[in-house]
């Protein structure tokens, strides 16, 4: 059976690879710092350019169930992470409140996606914060936009 939130961390890594991002590398399930809990904590990626790292959990709620309870303590895993992280987020059954908690955390991302028709919104956003965060050149993009 698949795994939707494998199948969306993998879409994730597809994004970044069509991106072509200067001099970045992309690394999957790697260990870094420990969970709130106390435990080592994998993160689903890691993005890393010269001496920047940034984190990311890949969350999604494509189903009814219990499981948008746990991305509440996803932020406290973030914010404890010893590098930047970021917690991007999808699905339909992702409730309002945490939506509105993940995305006022300043670390949660929410985009569009689903496995049958891949990414809508939000995409543009999370390749914006990672250029922010990994110091590349964002504004190159919007040269067009320059008044001086």
């Amino acid at each position: 059976m698949p795994n939707p939130g494998n199948n969306f961390k993998e879409a994730i890594i597809e994004a970044l690879r069509e991106w072509n991002l200067d001099g970045v590398k992309v690394y999957s399930e790697v260990y870094v710092g420990s969970r709130f809990v106390g435990k080592k904590r994998k993160l689903d990626l890691v993005i890393s350019r010269g001496e920047k790292n940034l984190g990311i959990e890949a969350k999604t709620q494509q189903t009814s169930g219990t499981a948008y309870q746990k991305l509440p303590y996803a932020i406290d895993d973030a914010l404890k992470s010893p590098i930047p992280t970021l917690i991007v987020f999808s699905g339909d059954f992702v409730e309002q409140d945490v939506k509105a908690q993940l995305v006022s955390s300043g670390i949660g991302i929410e985009v569009e996606w689903s496995p049958e028709k891949g990414f809508g919104f939000g995409l543009d956003i999370l390749r914006q914060r990672i250029k922010i965060e990994l110091g590349l050149d964002w504004l190159r993009e919007q040269e067009n936009r320059r008044v001086i």
